[in-house]
């Protein structure tokens, strides 16, 4: 779609209102604001990508389903949960990809490698902030960027990175359900609480797998999701559908050229609003905090030069002391992460005595030949169950140790934010503190930052359990007396056992160090962030006020200026947002395409 002239006008004063706010922003020392607009805001804008973000629990077919709606099979597929990194796939005229390192790092890939990448058996999911696959699907024509994730489980930890990171900033959002298991309670549950909030105006319900079901049970449990999502969103939009019948037969009834065809006219319609929209409210956002500062220099230039020195003296001792309790907060996070290992290893040391005691008498209840054929199965059946519910008491530890940190980061940017509002603005200034990371970034800390989902860190962990399970393989293989293989069993087995807990452990710790690690960046990047957004106003207007002293009705001349300058930015983001939705005329409607309520709700 090229945009309407109306949409390019709109984009070349979003960015013209931007880069004016990065010009006043320089001209009074917020220099790390300023360069954010610049590096980041007015690319991204001018980039005009549009993220469509697939979510959905594990095993609702995701992969299928992606695959089915570009066409390719691009992403691996199979039962187990099979994505481990969050996939980005962008248009190319040929196939691509790339994996882009949490190190910041990126590195092309051949179609040989993808798997290594992308896959729980692959093993590198820990170090992929995600991969970027190029695939030549009419869908993803103007830079339309298609987000696949990892499932949403309740057991997930990257539901973390997926909601707080994806979400907030998706222009749309297809979650999708299984029509054998739709609208579980973890799902409505997981809607309300993550989803609704940030993206309940572009969010697409598409019910899967309906092949699985019989004519009546489709229509039965289409009206059973139709209820229950409309009583989560208002006027939904569903799609049920077959990705699978879709793939393989190009089936016109498996509901999926209805959903393309609603993509489509979703993007063709609305996707230039959403982008220009979403960057005409992040100015505004920025015009305000813009705003906001100014008023603390303006009443600055109102003090005495010893008036000023001793407030900017008493904000920075907020400063530093807010600073001084985010310092401190390390030694608390290294604590607290020590004591979670140690009560995991306890755990687990508990549950290889226990399942090493109660062994025996399972071993003497079954069939020598079951023991040959299935003793191993067992073991690692059983050290993955353990896993799950340690990995689910484990998740519920890091997510308190977060709150708390982030409960203990805000108090203290509050505090600080309070102080300046206090010394420097009117009783009904309020004076609002940017953090970056605070945009977004805040609740992938808050639930469980882990960057690993559980189910992941559980194969990996079965994985190695296969290693430890090779001599009981060796034992009852070569075993050729029944008797005999109960008695090495149980001689064998036990020690086998407390060696794979001990395997386990040192998982667990990184597990753990990792998120330590990565809380402690965060609690770093908050408090040099805060600090530094507060000291770069004020020392610039101290080093005004010192160095033009004898100029002070020209610097509140100047600064009243940027004050208007800047209402008036945020007054013509505000009539611009109202435009952008204001319906064209027919000519720029190109065919009168219908509102989304209009459209139909698919196959059903």
């Amino acid at each position: 779609m090229i945009l309407l002239e109306s949409h390019k006008q709109a984009k070349r004063e979003i960015i013209a209102r931007f880069q004016q706010l990065a010009e006043v922003a320089d001209a009074v020392g917020m220099v790390t604001l300023a360069r954010d607009i610049r590096t980041t805001r007015i690319p991204k804008l001018e980039s005009e990508r549009f993220h469509l973000v697939v979510l959905g629990e594990f095993n609702h077919g995701k992969s299928t389903f992606v695959n089915a709606l570009l066409g390719a099979d691009i992403l691996p597929t199979g039962i187990t949960p099979t994505t481990a990194s969050i996939n980005h796939v962008v248009y190319a005229p040929t196939p691509t990809a790339r994996v882009v390192l949490t190190s910041g790092e990126s590195k092309g890939l051949e179609p040989t490698q993808l798997k290594e990448w992308v896959t729980v058996a692959g093993g590198h999911a820990t170090e992929v902030a995600y991969v970027e696959l190029g695939y030549p699907s009419p869908l993803l024509q103007n830079h339309v960027v298609l987000v696949d994730t990892p499932g949403v489980n309740d057991l997930n930890e990257q539901r973390a990175e997926v909601t707080y990171g994806y979400v907030p900033r998706a222009d749309a959002v297809v979650f999708l359900l299984d029509a054998g298991q739709a609208l579980k309670d973890s799902e409505r549950e997981f809607l309300r609480s993550r989803v609704l909030e940030s993206a309940r105006d572009r969010l697409i319900f598409v019910l899967g797998k309906m092949d699985m079901l019989s004519p009546d049970e489709r229509l039965a449990v289409i009206d059973y999701v139709k209820t229950g999502v409309a009583a989560l969103a208002a006027e939904p939009v569903l799609f049920p559908l077959s990705a699978k019948d879709w793939a393989k037969t190009k089936d016109p009834n498996s509901g999926m050229p209805e959903l393309v065809s609603y993509l489509e006219t979703f993007l063709a319609r609305d996707r230039a609003q959403v982008i220009l929209d979403n960057a005409a409210a992040d100015a505004a956002r920025t015009a305000g905090y813009v705003e906001n500062n100014l008023g603390v220099r303006l009443n600055a230039y109102g003090m005495d030069l010893g008036e000023l020195e001793h407030r900017i003296a008493q904000v920075r001792e907020q400063l530093d002391t807010s600073k001084r309790k985010l310092d401190e907060l390390h030694i608390r996070i290294d604590a607290d992460a020590q004591s979670i290992k140690a009560q995991i290893g306890l755990d687990l040391e508990a549950f290889a005595k226990t399942f090493v005691a109660h062994l025996p008498a399972q071993i003497d209840a079954v069939d020598a030949d079951d023991v040959k054929t299935y003793l191993t199965t067992f073991i690692e059946d059983k050290f993955k169950e353990w896993a799950e519910v340690e990995g689910a008491k484990l998740a519920a530890m890091l997510e308190h140790l977060a709150e708390e940190v982030i409960t203990i980061t805000n108090e203290n940017v509050a505090a600080a934010a309070a102080t300046l509002a206090e010394r420097f603005g009117p009783g009904d200034t309020k004076v609002e503190i940017t953090v970056d990371s605070f945009k977004y970034d805040v609740g992938i800390y808050a639930v469980g930052a882990l960057g690993t989902s559980v189910m992941l860190f559980v194969n990996v962990l079965a994985g190695g359990l296969l290693t430890l399970a090779a001599p009981i393989l060796a034992i009852m293989l070569k075993s050729k007396i029944a008797g005999d293989i109960r008695v090495q069993a149980k001689e064998k087995v036990p020690a086998a056992i407390l060696n794979a807990a001990e395997a386990m452990k040192p998982h667990f710790d990184r597990c753990i160090d990792d998120f330590a690690k990565r809380l402690s960046e965060f609690v770093s990047n908050a408090g040099n962030t805060l600090y530094k957004g507060i000291s770069e106003i004020l020392d610039r207007t101290m080093s005004d006020r010192r160095d033009r002293g004898s100029q002070i009705d020209s610097l509140r001349s100047a600064t009243t200026a940027q004050i208007a300058q800047v209402v008036a930015a945020r007054a013509a983001l505000r009539e611009l947002r109202t435009g952008i939705w204001t319906p064209p005329g027919a000519t720029d409607l190109g065919g009168g395409a219908p509102a989304p309520e209009e459209l139909p709700s698919g196959n059903g």
